[in-house]
């Protein structure tokens, strides 16, 4: 008779082995997280621009923030009115890093980039964040709500929390990957904006009152994941509103009160596409690939 294989004779002791040998790799990983909380010492920090570079943002030149952010957790809201672009931090430095940078162009718009990622183990990381009794990782960031603002926001592996309303948006292009969060505009903004668009992958998310921001073109999709998007608000002109899915689905709340047309029957008609019909219209265009997107009135 053939002599039994795998782990019923002597694989067994591999198995053992392999288990054996994992569970010293968690140990020691465990215990070199538990020293690092023991002598952990979390940044906390306000970051503002130089007087001689916020200067040209306080004096109302329009200008462009882009952030970069992964691994934590992150908000977007307005500072108070006169006050200029400011980002509170929390974080421990052994394990990530923040780097901003200020520019002045020369038509004296400016430019802010803030990159925050982290730099140690994620294993590390995920066992210090169990054992610490201590803040987690945040990042706030306040932009000036005074000043015509370009935003450009690309978070991964977190979350992210931001109220836009009552800002100077031009413009937002908003991205979540590996992880979601929630964009509202709780009031509306200082100007319509020209454009917003928002992306989930691999996560999902939620829109709301994005009426209040009143842009042009509206460009929403979701990929691996799902989202809700409101389309309430206080609507002061057309707009083009382009929404996707992908391997998920994603629902749609138009109020009834707002008027709702195909974006075909906008391109068929030309500019006298609403000329009959009172108040803003959203021309709608949907598209979805194994997925579904869902108008709920």
């Amino acid at each position: 008779m053939p002599s039994p294989r795998g782990c019923f004779k002597t694989g067994c002791f591999g198995c053992l082995g392999a288990s054996a040998l994992l569970l010293l790799i968690v140990g020691i990983t465990a215990l070199l997280a538990w020293n690092d909380v023991k002598k952990s010492d979390p940044t906390s920090e306000v970051l503002t621009p130089l007087k001689a570079d916020s200067s040209v943002m306080l004096a109302g030149h329009p200008g462009r923030v882009v952030l970069d952010m992964a691994q934590g957790e992150f908000q977007i809201q307005s500072a108070e009115p006169g006050e200029g672009l400011r980002v509170e931090a929390v974080y421990d430095g052994e394990l990530y890093d923040l780097q901003q940078h200020f520019s002045t162009l020369p038509d004296s718009s400016w430019q802010f980039e803030l990159d925050f990622k982290r730099t140690g183990s994620g294993m590390r990381a995920f066992m210090q964040s169990m054992f610490s009794q201590g803040p987690s990782t945040k990042i706030h960031v306040f932009l000036p709500p005074d000043v015509p603002v370009e935003l450009v926001a690309r978070v991964s592996k977190g979350g992210l929390e931001g109220d836009l309303g009552g800002l100077w948006l031009t413009s937002a292009d908003v991205s979540m990957r590996q992880g979601g969060g929630m964009i509202e505009f709780s009031e509306p903004t200082k100007e319509p904006m020209s454009n917003l668009r928002i992306r989930f992958a691999m996560g999902g998310g939620s829109i709301e009152d994005v009426g209040n921001a009143s842009p042009a073109i509206l460009d929403i999709s979701s990929s691996m994941g799902g989202a809700e998007v409101d389309l309430g608000g206080a609507w002061v002109n057309d707009c083009d509103v382009n929404l996707s899915a992908k391997m998920g689905g994603m629902a749609v709340i138009i109020p009834k009160s707002i008027n709702v047309d195909n974006l075909s029957n906008k391109a068929s008609m030309g500019t006298n596409a609403n000329a009959e019909t009172p108040g803003p219209v959203l021309w709608l265009n949907t598209r979805a690939k194994y997925g579904e997107v869902e108008i709920v009135h």
